[in-house]
């Protein structure tokens, strides 16, 4: 019986990739296998429409910093040391939840200076709920609006597939501020 080798090598090549594809919960990519918290400790970078910089120093220590320069408003701001900390869905998604993180370093229609969007909000989500001191966020993954207040919050996705392979193989996502798409800046380490 004659084998033909370049079928067997697609077969091969094919089992390998699916092995080594992050799990999947609900079309978001769990980190790699073997992910732990001490993972997110470095220098995150990201920026706005390229025109501002953002970064977030997380400690081992439960503590980061928050950097953010907007060159395009002047917007200049270096947090005190704040409060860090994941927690986990049910499907086993991390979310990094960082204490009075400005939302504005990742969603561009938050003003920075006020925390206000100037939009007004026609479904929770939207904006800050004028009605209440209550400011929701999109969570994509599990498919559902969350109340966030004074913090920021991250899904800690596995990078499937790319291309180039980020640091630990993980970029940080935030919440959302509507269902129909993703908004605001991915953070990669640097």
């Amino acid at each position: 019986m004659k084998v033909n080798k370049r079928a067997v090598m697609v077969f091969l090549a094919t089992i390998l990739l699916a092995a080594c594809q992050p799990e999947e919960s609900r079309g978001c990519f769990l980190p790699p296998q073997g992910f732990s918290e001490s993972d997110l400790v470095g220098t995150w970078g990201g920026g706005i429409e390229d025109a501002g910089d953002s970064q977030v120093i997380i400690r081992s220590d439960g503590q980061y910093k928050q950097i953010i320069n907007i060159e395009r408003t002047g917007f200049k701001y270096d947090s005190d040391w704040r409060t860090w900390r994941v927690i986990y869905s049910e499907q086993g998604m991390p979310y990094l939840h960082l204490e009075g993180f400005l939302m504005c370093a990742y969603w561009e229609q938050v003003n920075c200076n006020t925390g206000q969007t100037g939009i007004e909000p026609f479904a929770p989500g939207d904006t800050k709920d004028p009605y209440s001191n209550l400011t929701y966020w999109y969570d994509g993954c599990q498919e559902e609006w969350v109340n966030t207040p004074g913090e920021g919050v991250f899904m800690v996705w596995g990078v499937p597939r790319a291309s180039i392979m980020p640091i630990r193989g993980i970029e940080l996502i935030p919440l959302r501020k509507t269902t129909d798409g993703g908004s605001g800046t991915t953070y990669e380490l640097h």
